[in-house]
């Protein structure tokens, strides 16, 4: 059955995804169609990647009335606690999220995938993990087995995440990032670009460096 899909959000990682949704159409035979997004700060009608705004985030009740499911792809780095809390007040109906997994990705046959979640190509994710709903892991990643992810994380291209690894909710692991294995990061917190990572780290902190220290810690006045 045709799936005719609709991306919360708008340039960066919404490109990325339609990129993702076009190549399985065109080339692996999925029968998706994407029509657009929503996007609060781009008028309706304006092209993203050659795809239209169709309107802003109070019009996904509407969308999912009609039959369109949703992809997220709303990313600000640092302010995880802020996407959380816009995620849910948004109220999107989980029957209408979909998972988009790219065939050229390697999913271990008993991975866990929550709702909405994104898993682009040339990536590796191990058996026994758990991904949380709306997380989204870029291309080139390794994702070692036995990890529980939580939701609305972001695994930028190149991150190696290694096994029995706990992430908390909403937290980044940054571009060519590396967690070594049985470490447990908490929510909110990001790990810099290119660092590695060696030793558990709490809720709302930057860690930065190889090895990486506490850069500092997000304060709430951040997430407005």
């Amino acid at each position: 059955m045709s799936k005719d899909i609709i991306i919360i959000g708008g340039e960066g990682n919404g490109g990325v995804i339609a990129s993702a949704i076009i190549d399985m159409k065109n080339n692996y035979g999925y029968d998706y169609n994407l029509t657009g997004y929503l996007n609060d700060f781009e008028k309706v009608g304006t092209k993203l990647h050659e795809y239209p705004v169709l309107g802003g985030t109070k019009d996904i009740e509407s969308f999912a009335r009609k039959g369109y499911y949703f992809i997220w792809a709303v990313h600000m780095i640092g302010k995880g606690e802020k996407r959380r809390k816009l995620y849910y007040d948004l109220n999107i109906p989980e029957d209408r999220l979909i998972s988009i997994i790219h065939p050229k990705s390697f999913v271990a046959f008993n991975v866990e995938i929550g709702k909405g979640v994104f898993v682009m190509a040339n990536s590796y994710i191990g058996p026994g993990t758990k991904l949380g709903k709306g997380t989204l892991v870029m291309a080139n990643c390794v994702v070692g087995h036995n990890d529980d992810i939580g939701e609305l994380c972001h695994l930028s291209a190149g991150c190696n995440v290694s096994s029995y690894i706990k992430i908390g909710n909403a937290s980044d692991i940054g571009l060519g990032a590396a967690v070594l294995e049985k470490r447990t990061i908490g929510d909110y917190s990001v790990v810099g670009a290119n660092s590695l990572l060696t030793k558990d780290i709490g809720d709302r902190e930057i860690y930065v460096g190889t090895p990486a220290k506490l850069h500092r810690k997000i304060d709430k006045y951040e997430q407005n």
